[in-house]
C-alpha cells in the first residue's frame, strides 16, 4: 500500500501542464466507442459492420469488394425507407468502415428525426459524433442512449471519454470502471481508464492498467506509446523531486491545471459532415427558450447539432 502511495505521489512532482501536452501528443484516449469505436476505438472494434449487415457478400470475394457491395445495398435500403433506423445504422457502419465517416454522420443526422428514442440509433449516432469531435452533441445523444436497465459497455465508455475530453477525469473514471465491469478484457477501456487515472494524479495505477492492456495482444500502437509515456512521467517525477526540499516538492503539485481544449477537436481527417437538410432546417429556426429546452430532449439535441455544424470548418 505504501509503495503504491509513494509511486502515485511521484507524479505530483511533474508539471501537470507539461504532462498534459505530452499526453495529448500521443492521442491519449483511444476513441469514442470502444473498439469499435473506433479505435478509434481501439477498442473501438465493435463498430465494424456485423456479418448480418453484409447482405450481398459473395463466396470468395475480396473483403473490400464485399464491403463496397454491402455499402451499396444498405444505401439503397436506407434510400427506400429513411425511417428505418436499422438500415441507417447498417449504412453508416459500412460507410465508416470504408473511411467515409463524414458521410456516415450525414446519414445519422438526416435519420435522427425518425428515431429520436431508438436506443441503438442514439448509441451509434452518439459514438460516431464523438469520433468526429462533436463532443456536445455526443454527450446529449449518449445520455439518452444509456439505459441503466440494459447497460452497454460501449455507451458507458463513450460517456467516460466525453468527460475526459472535458477535463473531468474523476467523473470519467466512474464511467470507465462501470464499462470495464461489463467488458474486462477490452484493451481500449483499460487504456482510457489508465490515462484518466494518470491525469488524475494516479500514474502508478495507470501504468498497471496499461501493462494489462498491452498483455491482451492488442495491435494498437498507442497502448505501448501511452505505457512508455506514463512510465517516463513517473521517472521524471522521481528525478524532479529527488533532492528537492519538502516545500518545493509539495509546491510542484500546485502547477497550473491540465489544458484539455485541444482534445475536443476533430482530427484533421475527420471533419464533421456538412449539415443534413433536417439539421439545417432546425438551425434556421429561432432558438427555443431555455425552459423549453430543459423539458424537450430533442430540442437539446437539435441545439447541440446546430452549434457543432456552425463551428468554423478549420476544426
Amino acid at each position: 500500500m505504501s509503495k503504491v502511495v509513494g509511486e502515485a505521489s511521484m507524479v505530483h512532482g511533474i508539471s501537470r501542464s507539461a504532462a498534459s501536452v505530452a499526453v495529448v501528443s500521443v492521442a491519449l484516449f483511444l476513441g469514442g466507442c470502444a473498439q469499435s469505436g473506433g479505435d478509434i476505438n481501439l477498442g473501438l472494434g465493435g463498430d465494424k459492420p456485423k456479418t448480418v449487415d453484409i447482405a450481398t457478400a459473395s463466396a470468395g470475394e475480396r473483403p473490400e469488394a464485399e464491403l463496397e457491395k454491402a455499402t451499396t445495398y444498405w444505401g439503397e435500403q436506407h434510400g427506400k425507407n429513411p425511417r428505418d433506423p436499422k438500415a441507417a445504422i447498417a449504412y453508416a457502419r459500412n460507410l465508416k468502415a470504408l473511411g467515409r465517416k463524414a458521410q456516415a454522420l450525414s446519414v445519422m443526422q438526416s435519420s435522427y428525426p425518425y428515431a429520436p428514442d431508438d436506443k441503438d440509433f442514439l448509441s451509434e449516432y452518439g459514438r460516431l459524433s464523438l469520433e468526429l469531435g462533436q463532443v456536445s452533441t455526443a454527450e446529449q445523444l449518449l445520455l439518452r442512449a444509456d439505459d441503466p436497465a440494459k447497460p452497454d459497455w460501449r455507451i458507458l465508455s463513450a460517456r467516460g471519454t466525453v468527460l475526459a475530453k472535458q477535463g473531468r477525469f474523476k467523473d470519467s473514471i466512474e464511467f470507465f470502471e462501470k464499462a470495464r465491469s461489463l467488458a474486462p478484457e477490452q484493451a481500449s477501456l483499460m487504456n482510457n481508464l489508465a490515462m484518466a487515472y494518470t491525469m488524475d494524479g494516479q500514474a502508478a495505477r495507470g501504468e498497471a492498467l496499461l501493462r494489462q492492456a498491452a498483455g491482451t495482444g492488442t495491435t494498437d500502437p498507442r497502448v505501448q506509446q501511452n505505457l512508455a509515456l506514463v512510465v517516463g512521467l513517473q521517472s521524471k517525477g522521481a528525478d524532479d523531486t529527488a533532492g528537492a526540499t519538502p516545500a518545493v516538492a509539495a509546491g510542484s503539485a500546485m502547477a497550473e491545471p491540465v489544458k484539455t481544449a485541444s482534445w475536443g477537436k476533430a482530427l484533421p481527417m475527420e471533419q464533421a459532415a456538412a449539415p443534413a437538410k433536417a439539421v439545417a432546417k432546425a438551425a434556421s429556426k429561432p432558438a427555443p427558450k431555455a425552459a423549453a429546452a430543459a423539458t424537450d430532449p430533442d430540442a437539446v439535441i437539435r441545439q447541440a447539432m446546430a452549434a457543432e455544424n456552425a463551428k468554423p470548418a478549420k476544426r
